[in-house]
């Protein structure tokens, strides 16, 4: 299962399981195949567990560029890194900039860039796929060279591609375990629904998730999931798989008080449960 201590991320993206990423490894199921993440994020998940064999994928075709660049290119995408200043006017042009026009090296440094430099880090794009995140005035490095090198070795053994979630779950053989860490269904409705991909995230996308979640569990894959508490994803994940629930906090709501809260998260076997996790009754 895994290959060496854990490593972080070179992205803080939000909604990433940085700060619950040891909790989420220590439930993970006795698996003898690989590990897949078809929601790739931060991959949070995946530098704690470090598995000697693993798929990540995403349909953000620029997130995953940019683990393909820092994987093979590392260097590379620092030296870009560094010839683009922190300044509104140059974030309001990175932000428009179109990628099919870029590089995939460029891709990766733009991830990046915008990632560090936009408010709270947060990965919004419109309906055409313009980012639409405003400027985050943030005085911090784009990066930590160490953080970055060690990433880079840390993906050197994994298979990263672009693809949909459905397509990568169904690609799961017996033994595998899949983690799944989509975009949440929101606490305030769908209307404030998070927009990280073009197409969007919905309902259908949650009821297809579970579908397809029931077929790999049928086939003998191990399956874990996180989504917020709501009673949408209580009903629709609940009638079918193991549910507990994950003390979490939000750093994206602006109102303090309203930072912690809880996660569910629902496997297709009996977790060890460590103390920051409860399970349902």
């Amino acid at each position: 299962m895994s290959l060496a201590p854990s490593e972080r991320s070179f992205l803080k993206w939000v909604g990433g399981k940085t700060r619950y990423a040891s909790t989420l490894v220590a439930i993970a199921p006795d698996f003898s195949g690989a590990y897949r993440e078809p929601f790739l994020g931060s991959a949070a998940v995946y530098f704690e567990l470090r598995p000697t064999s693993s798929a990540l994928s995403d349909a953000n075709g620029e997130l995953v560029a940019c683990f393909q660049q820092v994987k093979e290119n590392p260097l590379d995408v620092m030296d870009l890194l560094d010839t683009m200043p922190n300044t509104p006017e140059y974030f309001d042009g990175v932000r428009r900039w179109s990628p099919a026009d870029l590089s995939d090296l460029e891709r990766a440094a733009r991830v990046i860039y915008l990632n560090k430099t936009s408010f709270r880090g947060l990965w919004r794009v419109n309906r055409s796929g313009g980012f639409n995140t405003p400027y985050g005035a943030y005085d911090r490095p784009y990066y930590n060279r160490n953080t970055l090198l060690r990433a880079s070795r840390a993906l050197a053994d994994a298979t990263i591609v672009e693809s949909d979630f459905e397509a990568a779950i169904d690609q799961a053989q017996p033994g595998d375990w899949v983690y799944l860490d989509p975009p949440y269904v929101p606490l305030g409705g769908w209307a404030d629904f998070k927009r990280y991909t073009p197409g969007q995230f919905g309902e259908d996308d949650h009821m297809r998730l579970c579908a397809a979640m029931r077929r790999a569990d049928s086939r003998g894959v191990f399956v874990t999931l996180t989504n917020s508490d709501t009673e949408f994803v209580r009903e629709l994940f609940g009638a079918h798989f193991c549910e507990a629930r994950l003390a979490t906090r939000r750093d994206i709501n602006l109102v303090s008080s309203k930072r912690n809260s809880w996660d569910l998260v629902f496997t297709n076997y009996e977790p060890v449960v460590p103390e920051q996790l409860a399970m349902a009754p």
